[in-house]
């Protein structure tokens, strides 16, 4: 991942090779927001998500 570094008044965005390859005059700072994952709703999603395909299924094959 490439780095943004402060160029006199304005903001450079250098590639991990040193290569510019985009420059602001204006950057705005974003906060991020983060959350580690619960591993029993991916249990649960794939729980719900096989359900449904064998309902599919099920109605596929015996509805004419």
């Amino acid at each position: 991942m490439g780095q943004t570094k402060k160029t006199g008044e304005d903001f450079e965005y250098r590639q991990e090779d040193g290569e510019p390859t985009a420059w602001f005059s204006d950057i705005e700072e974003k906060m991020e927001l983060s959350h580690e994952g619960s591993p029993a709703y991916k249990k649960i999603f794939y729980v719900l998500i096989s359900m449904g395909l064998l309902y599919l299924i099920i109605v596929f094959l015996f509805v004419h």
